[in-house]
């Protein structure tokens, strides 16, 4: 009875061990910032079917992969939208408790890009809405940041580049 009582107790202190373990690496996921950088990679070099399987059904608006593939290349090519290389951050994961991870995360990113109407290019700050949905981290979400104190809060090291017109300025 005794060693019952003793090994129950062993396997009761590991789960709590293994538990605070799991909690502690919630933040440290890399699984929500591999979505968003597939997702990316995917769009810059306009491979849309690749990026379909990153995003949930709310990003697509419901559509099927070769429509939702379609759009994405008809606006790409109609704007001619140019993407730098990614610069996706550390996702913020919270744990529920010491032994679950939210499905859920926030991914930071910032995109250069340039199109027909900013030749010149421009630096988006965004947040990705990361889901954990069927065993695989899907985006759900986007937003771009453009409160300063907002950027700010997400990217603290980043500098807020200084907007140019594009326009031409008579002297």
């Amino acid at each position: 009875m005794k060693k019952l009582l003793l090994g129950g107790l062993a396997l009761a202190v590991l789960g709590l061990i293994a538990g605070l373990y799991h909690g502690a690496t919630c933040p440290t996921d890399p699984a929500p910032r591999a979505a968003v950088e597939a997702y990316l990679r995917a769009m810059q070099t306009q491979r849309f079917t690749d990026a379909f399987d990153q995003v949930t059904a709310r990003m697509t608006d419901g559509r099927a992969r070769a429509d939702w593939a379609a759009l994405q290349a008809k606006m790409f090519e109609m704007a001619a939208v140019k993407l730098s290389d990614p610069d996706v951050r550390t996702a913020h994961r919270a744990a529920v408790n010491r032994f679950q991870c939210a499905p859920v995360a926030t991914v930071p990113n910032v995109l250069r890009a340039a199109d027909v109407l900013n030749n010149q290019g421009s630096t988006e700050f965004e947040l990705y809405t990361v889901i954990l949905a069927d065993g695989h981290w899907r985006i759900d979400s986007q937003e771009t940041l453009f409160e300063e104190a907002r950027v700010h809060e997400w990217f603290p090291q980043d500098e807020i580049p200084t907007y140019k017109g594009t326009a031409p300025v008579d002297p």
